[in-house]
């Protein structure tokens, strides 16, 4: 296997610029926050505590007429009929069968419709009419029908879903499967065994739901709420299932059930409504009451929460609305749930009879917090339809409502929705209606299992236009009594691709209308989903749509210049201001026409998985990673530039595209067995097919458009993007700078879009190769930087991560023993940036390499060798040397190591630089020259590493010659060879006097923590006799040798300590000898034998008692013979330091020049400097002797006695024995108490601690003034 680095071959820098990707990064911030600005649910209905529930649908503005646009639009439809297809001819045949009960539904989760008649079911595909399946094992007739998606792990697999019927006695559950059929559509078998029957004990089943989780719940004509508990069996099937009345207490059995059906009044449960991404359950009554039941934050409890009467509703509604009579809001007839990425505070819509919406919340007015669990039912906002009419069905969802209504006789479908007014600042409602063929039997939407989702759980989606590139239109369904009719719901998109089709190129009203309706950026934005488009079916559209682009998109301004401008003109790349580049004092949230914030970005906080996306300003995004989001002042021109909204759009659309994984982490790490923990995608295959291909399609659109960017010249570029100061061009922009700024970021753009489509293909392949394991393979620390990196991070500054996933992408077929062709040949198809030529060469010279190891034949085998080392050096330098010299080596190929590792130099270095360099005696400023000299030394570095590799002790011993022959010292003593130890220690016994050798071996040990061993080589070098060494070199070494000895507590060992202390011991007689030699030196041509004496100084170190007798007594050394004693401790001869003492005051008496006061300073300032030498010596030095000198002396010159004392305080000595032996024996007692009396107060006068003194003076009954 090969290391992490072995394939992707060490780059400089990458050629694509980070100044690039960091401004279309911002860009894309910029442009997600934009998107995020939307305004929810709850702020369109201007619902907030203060107000209390609101109401609109009252002024025109909330029910927009698309004719008041410049140029009408009323050709265009929300709802299109894309299918009529009539009923099968044996379901027509069945009806003229009914005997006494009929009914018809639809199943869109499976695509099918349903018929019973009497006692039988009937099941078809309502698209094709085919796949008839039925069921006629009841003997009664049939009164609900539900289906239901079962729990996982309750039934076998190949049951898919159960089919409730239930009749006045039973409840039968039948197992669903589905068989393949050759033209692909699946085919449906009921199996005719029941999966259980349960009894309905005279209940009347009304209507049937169920949850995701596989719960089923039944609502009856009494008005009890049911559920149906099943759980697994050992049986074929799981028939162990109960039914369970949610709607009594626990102490219902002891009312008998008489009475209670006398006391409470029925009232039918009509429709069970349940809300799955909060777990909340709603009923809705025949008189219209609606109940709140919670079944708990995970879906497996049950509470009643509250019940809310018709009548409490219209109460609500008419304080809310106070203007209409109360029939307006009553019946309510359907309830719709509002999932939490509808929003994150409304809960349920209500709709009535004449069409009039309410929305209420399980929350009060004053709790503002999303996603709460139900504590009640609250009106909050009345939403009045665009007319009255008689509602038989309805479905709204996601901001859209389909209803069905008779209007004069005629059947009618309308739709309103706010898709066309995303960004208004209240809830704006476009509407349309068309005919139907017949009454609707049944009406329901087919949700589709979109690839991509944008939201977590508890986040509000982002508005249609946002996701309309990756959600296929909402199809609905509607089943009449001659025919199933089916409609989409056309997203703006649609709508555009509509108009262009009708304008035929032409500048139309419509198309106008769309652009100025949508606002340009977005409509841009929208007209990019349709030029990109890359199948042939739809060429004509694309060109239209690019026409549009150009047409509407503008063209860039210079902004006006004002004080606000002017101090934004200096910014951090990652700055602070949350304000619109174009707009100023205005926020991005408003949402104007070109709002492209100059430094607003997006971060996110992970939830659940995916990422929480919220408006931050730029200076908030930080990287968890080595390499941070870098802050440098410099200026900004999208501070004077009005960007055109086609470069907004393209922008807007690139975030988009990215949106689903722009701030998600790369990896999540999921435990699948309970055990082990593996690292996974974060988003799935399907995921970044999806993404690939719009990022594909747009770097398309952008190659072939190559008016949107051009090539920008170096001194534009550098000006943009490092320009130290302010000059007159960009104080004064001009048009021309407004577009070159464009230019810039539009070039950006088409670079960081083709890095996004490598690193997302790339990825994509990673998952199909199962990622988990490739992550797996990967160092501790690798993997932990992986689970932190989100894939911004990744396009902007974690390419080595994508080399290294690479790496192991390849290592995995080397491993199985497969050819890397297949995967080299994707990998630079897909990312031909990350994944070049000479790195396919590299894999491919690698496997050849693993395949030779097996080959016996020579020949074939050397053919082999030789294909491998051809492809290193076609690809030379950039190859990984070591790694490739190790397989080399292996092979015993060790020619080919030299021959790859000198082409590899002659690469390198083809002006052969590093040979001019190391042939030249001015090198010192040759920085170019010592880079490629130490480049060549590495590639040398490779041959002499796989010598050493070798168990050849003579073959390295031939190596350590030529390197010492050659000086290369440094690198020699860094091998760590125990072959090196025994060469040197061989030199070392052969040339005993070489001290080049000995240099070599205690660095060899210091070099690999042998501390020890190099002091006692060093010691043994400092003791060498003879003229090889000076006495300063013997000091050095001894220096060196203490401190390994006290390097990582080698000095600490018992058996090292006393060592340690010889050498401490040693190298304070080697000072004493430096003196020596020092004062010798200074008599050289004065005295006899001194040039003697001091060779043989330098010659060798001598004990502390030869000092003495050779060098210090014979030249009269008197104070290197006070060292002596001091070194040595002797304390046997108190008259031997008097003497030396007064033979040194009386030499320095006798030297001493000037008045009296001048002599004693003289004489004062030698018993100052070796008072602070022997401050420590309990003998060198004897106050008494300088102290009694001085006073003899001076007293007979007639000096002033108190300037005595003054100078002996400067030594700083406790005077106490001083004193007393003077006193006891000298005669002058007068002069010694004057001194005395003059030290004590000058001493008290400096510091108060020395008040021995004061005591001194009491004692020997000395006045206490002078």
């Amino acid at each position: 296997m090969i290391n992490a680095h072995s394939i992707i071959h060490q780059r400089m820098e990458s050629e694509i610029p980070i100044q690039k990707m960091e401004i279309a990064a911002r860009n894309v911030d910029r442009s997600l926050a934009m998107d995020c600005s939307s305004p929810k649910l709850i702020d369109l209905l201007n619902i907030n505590a203060q107000t209390g529930s609101t109401a609109s649908g009252l002024v025109d503005q909330d029910y927009p007429s698309l004719s008041g646009f410049p140029g009408t639009l009323n050709s265009l439809s929300q709802v299109k009929n894309i299918n009529n297809i009539p009923l099968p001819g044996e379901i027509v045949d069945h009806f003229s069968h009914v005997q006494c009960h009929c009914m018809m539904g639809l199943f869109p989760e499976i695509n099918r419709a349903w018929l019973t008649v009497d006692s039988d079911i009937y099941i078809w595909t309502y698209e094709e009419n085919t796949d008839l399946a039925y069921f006629d094992g009841i003997n009664e007739t049939i009164l609900c029908v539900g289906l239901v998606k079962p729990k996982p792990g309750v039934f076998h697999a190949f049951i898919k879903y159960l089919l409730v019927l239930t009749t006045a006695v039973d409840i039968i559950v039948l197992g669903v499967t589905f068989t393949e059929a050759n033209h692909g559509e699946a085919e449906i078998h009921l199996i005719p065994d029941p999966v259980f029957t349960l009894p309905t004990d005279g209940n009347t089943v009304t209507t049937i739901a169920t949850t995701h989780s596989g719960r089923l719940f039944f609502g009856t004509k009494e008005g009890s709420l049911f559920e149906i508990a099943y759980q697994a069996h050992s049986g074929w099937f799981g028939k162990r299932c109960k039914i369970v009345n949610l709607s009594t207490s626990v102490l219902s059995f002891l009312v008998p059930s008489f009475l209670n059906a006398a006391l409470s009044e029925e009232d039918s449960i009509v429709q069970i409504a349940i809300d799955n991404s909060r777990n909340i359950l709603f009923t809705l009554t025949e008189k219209g009451s609606i109940e709140v039941c919670d079944l708990g934050v995970k879906g497996t409890g049950f509470s009643r929460i509250t019940k809310v009467s018709q009548n409490t509703l219209v109460s609500q509604a008419m304080n809310t609305v106070k203007t209409l009579d109360s029939q307006n809001f009553r019946p309510v007839i359907s309830i719709s749930p509002v999932e939490s990425y509808e929003s994150g505070n409304l809960n349920l819509v209500a709709i009535t009879q004449t069409g009039v919406r309410f929305y209420l919340s399980v929350v009060g007015l004053s709790n503002q917090q999303p996603n709460q669990r139900p504590y009640t039912l609250t009106l909050v906002h009345v939403r009045l339809p665009p007319g009255y009419s008689a509602n038989v069905t309805v479905r709204p969802r996601n901001r859209n409502l389909v209803l069905i209504s008779n209007v004069k006789d005629k059947d009618v479908l309308w739709c309103m929705s706010s898709d066309l007014f995303p960004f208004s600042s209240s809830l704006m409602e476009a509407y349309n209606t068309i005919s139907l063929d017949g009454p609707a039997l049944a009406l329901a939407e087919v949700r589709h299992d979109n690839y991509l989702h944008l939201s977590s759980e508890f986040q509000e989606e982002p508005p249609l236009v946002v996701r309309q590139h990756f959600e296929a239109p909402k199809k609905y369904v509607v089943l009449t009594s001659h025919s199933v009719q089916i409609f989409v719901k056309q997203r703006p998109v649609d709508l555009l691709r509509q108009i262009l089709k009708e304008s035929h190129g032409q500048d139309t009203a419509a198309l106008k209308s769309f652009f100025t309706m949508q606002k340009e950026t977005q409509a841009c934005a929208t007209s990019l989903i349709l030029a990109s488009l890359e199948s042939q079916e739809n060429i004509p559209v694309a060109e239209l749509a690019t026409r549009a682009f150009f047409m509407f998109g503008g063209e860039p301004q210079v902004a006006p210049l004002n004080q606000t401008n002017i101090c934004k003109h200096f910014v951090f790349v990652s700055g602070t201001s949350i304000f619109s580049s174009n707009i100023i004092s205005t926020p991005a949230l408003q949402h104007p026409s070109n709002a492209f914030s100059p430094h607003s970005s997006l971060v996110s906080t992970q939830q659940g998985g995916y990422s929480n996306l919220t408006y931050q300003p730029a200076g908030g995004i930080q990287t968890s990673f080595s390499q941070p989001i870098r802050q440098q002042t410099a200026i900004d021109l999208s501070n004077f530039v009005n960007y055109s909204a086609k470069h907004n759009g393209l922008y807007l659309y690139l975030g988009r595209i990215l949106r689903p994984l722009w701030n998600k982490r790369c990896v999540e790490r999921i435990c699948t067995d309970g055990k082990n923990i593996m690292n996974t995608s974060s988003i799935a295959v399907e995921d970044c097919l999806q993404i690939q291909s719009n990022l594909n399609a747009l770097h398309n659109f952008l190659k072939l458009n190559t008016q949107l960017s051009s090539a920008v010249t170096t001194t534009h570029q550098a000006a943009l993007y490092s320009s130290p100061a302010l000059n007159f061009t960009v104080a004064n922009p001009t048009q021309q700078d407004a577009q070159l700024e464009e230019k810039q970021s539009l070039d950006a753009l088409k670079t960081f879009v083709c890095h996004c489509c490598q690193i997302v293909g790339l990825w994509r392949i990673l998952c199909d190769h199962q990622l988990h394991n490739l992550v797996g393979a990967l160092p501790e620390n690798q993997q932990q930087i992986l689970q932190n990196t989100t894939f911004k991070e990744l396009f902007l500054y974690r390419r080595d991560i994508c080399n290294i996933l690479i790496n192991t992408l390849v290592d995995s077929y080397l491993g199985d023993n497969a050819s890397v062709d297949s995967i080299s040949n994707k990998l630079m198809e897909v990312c031909p940036h990350l994944y070049r030529p000479e790195d396919a060469a590299f894999s491919k010279a690698n496997e050849l390499l693993k395949t030779t190891r097996a080959v016996q034949n020579m020949d074939e085998k050397e053919v082999m060798l030789t294909s491998a080392l051809q492809l290193c050096k076609n690809i030379a330098p950039n190859v990984n040397l070591p790694e490739i010299c190790k397989q080399f080596v292996s092979l015993k190929a060790y020619k080919a190591v030299i021959e790859l590792c000198s082409h590899c130099g002659r690469k390198i270095d083809p002006d052969k630089v590093a040979e001019n360099y190391f042939n030249s005696n001015e090198t010192t400023g040759d920085q170019d020259g010592t880079n490629m000299y130490q480049r060549r030394r590495n590639q040398i570095q490779q041959v002499i590493d796989e010598i050493l590799a070798y168990d050849d002790e003579l073959m390295h011993v031939a190596l350590y010659d030529w390197m010492a022959t050659k000086q290369m010292t440094s690198d020699l003593i860094k091998i760590n060879k125990p072959s090196l130890e025994h060469y040197l220690k061989r030199c070392s016994l052969q040339n005993p006097e070489n001290i080049s050798i000995m240099d070599l071996m205690w660095k060899f040990y210091e070099s690999n923590n042998n501390h020890a061993a190099a002091a006692k080589i060093l010691n043994s070098l400092a003791s060498q006799t003879g003229t090889s060494l000076t006495l300063r070199e013997r000091l050095t070494y001894l220096a060196r040798a203490i401190m390994c000895m006290r390097s990582d507590k080698s000095g600490y060992a018992p058996y090292l300590g006393v060592f340690l202390r010889d050498l401490e011991d040693k190298m304070e007689v080697a000072r004493v000898q430096e003196q020596i030699l020092e004062e010798i030196s200074n008599l050289s041509g004065q005295v006899k034998n001194a040039d003697a004496a001091v060779a043989a100084l330098n010659s060798g170190l001598y004990e502390i008692s030869q000092l003495y007798e050779n060098f210090a007594d014979p030249f009269n050394l008197l104070e290197c013979q006070l060292a002596i004693i001091d070194c040595a401790g002797y304390t046997d001869d108190d008259n031997l330091i008097k003497s030396i003492w007064q033979q040194i005051l009386a030499d320095e008496l006798r030297k001493s020049s000037g008045s009296g006061d001048d002599r004693m300073s003289q004489l004062m300032s030698k018993v100052k400097g070796l008072a602070k030498r022997y401050a420590n010596s309990n003998n060198c030095f004897p106050l008494n002797i300088p102290l009694e000198k001085v006073i003899q002396v001076y007293s007979q010159r007639n000096v002033q006695v108190t300037r005595i004392g003054d100078r002996f305080v400067e030594v700083k000595f406790q005077l106490l024995n001083t004193y007393s032996e003077c006193w006891q024996t000298l005669p002058l007692q007068s002069n010694v108490s004057k001194t005395a009396t003059s030290a004590a107060f000058s001493w008290k006068s400096q510091m108060s601690r020395f008040s021995a003194i004061l005591d001194l003076v009491t004692d020997f009954g000395i006045g206490t003034t002078p």
